[in-house]
Parts: structure tokens; sequence; C-alpha cells
């Protein structure tokens, strides 16, 4: 059988192929002799260390962060956050929109380079962003970045109480006068 290329092997595969990080010395062991397999064992890490970007919706134009919890937004809850974007004078193009999903696959440093100058983070996040998070609803600044941690867009959609805490806190920190 001739070699094949991704792109050959797609075309009559229809369901992923996945190769698990422990199991590619095992598999190049029985392909090449073992010196060869300790440079791709070295090979393999180098490419495991390399940092990926963040991936995000938006412009970024005014340096504002927003990440939802879960890997994408209903539509209720997308029109719902953009209504809020837009009470404080923010659209798709001011920010950089992002799952909680995609921020826990990058490193702390990745968000850094982004240069945000306000964070928000609606719901629960497992990444280093979290540790900055004192209280729901309270504004924090670290190093010249603001901070606002609040509860998933969806109970915030669902509590008129969640709501009125998240709107005087958003008035605060864009400086919206009443």
């Amino acid at each position: 059988m001739e070699s094949m290329n991704l792109h050959h092997l797609g075309m009559f595969l229809d369901s992923d192929i996945v190769i698990v990080q422990d199991e590619i010395p095992e598999i190049m062991a029985k392909k090449l002799n073992r010196d060869e397999v300790t440079d791709s064992e070295q090979t393999i890490q180098e490419i495991a260390e390399e940092e990926h970007d963040l991936i995000y919706e938006g412009n970024f134009e005014k340096g504002i962060l927003i990440v939802y919890e879960g890997s994408h937004l209903e539509a209720d809850l997308r029109e719902f956050l953009f209504k809020i974007l837009g009470a404080v004078n923010c659209s798709l193009k001011d920010i950089a929109l992002s799952s909680s999903e995609s921020v826990e696959e990058v490193s702390l440093g990745k968000i850094d380079e982004l240069n945000a100058n306000k964070i928000l983070i609606f719901g629960k996040l497992n990444h280093k962003l979290y540790q900055f998070k004192q209280r729901d609803y309270e504004i924090r600044n670290d190093n010249g970045i603001e901070y606002l941690y609040s509860d998933d867009l969806r109970s915030i959609f669902s509590d008129v109480a969640l709501k009125k805490s998240l709107w005087n806190m958003l008035q605060i920190l864009f400086g919206i006068k009443k």
C-alpha cells in the first residue's frame, strides 16, 4: 500500500483519528529503532509545550476580554450579552469574546499578551485568571487590569436581582452616569 497523507485519509475516514500522547513512543518503537524514538519523544514534548493563542470573536478595539462559561453561547444568551454590551456602548468590534473552554487551553501569559484593560468573566473558569476573584459583582484592579466576575449568563438572564447587581457594577466599570 502506498503511503497516504492526511488529505487522502480524510477522503474515506468519517471520524477523527486520535493518538494518545503516551502511546506515541510505543507506536514509534514498532516502526523505528529505539534511538530514533528518544529523538521523537523530545520533538513531541516540544510540540506539546508550544503555546496556542487565545481563540476569540471580535476585533478587541477597546481591550475588553469577555469570557463566558461553556463551549458556546446559545442564541438567547448571545442576544442578552449583546444587549448588555450595547448598554455600555460596546459591540463585537470592541471586545474579544471567548468561551471558558478556549481560555482554559491557553496560559496566563497568553492572556497577558492580549493586553486587555478590562476582563469580564461570566460563570466559572478553571484557569489562573480565576485566582484574582474575590467575590462576584466586585471590581478588582490588578496591575491596571480591571476584573469583574459574575454568575453565568444563564443565571443572570433568568434572575432580576442578578441583572441589577451586574448593571450596577457595569455602570461603575464603564463610567456610565445614571
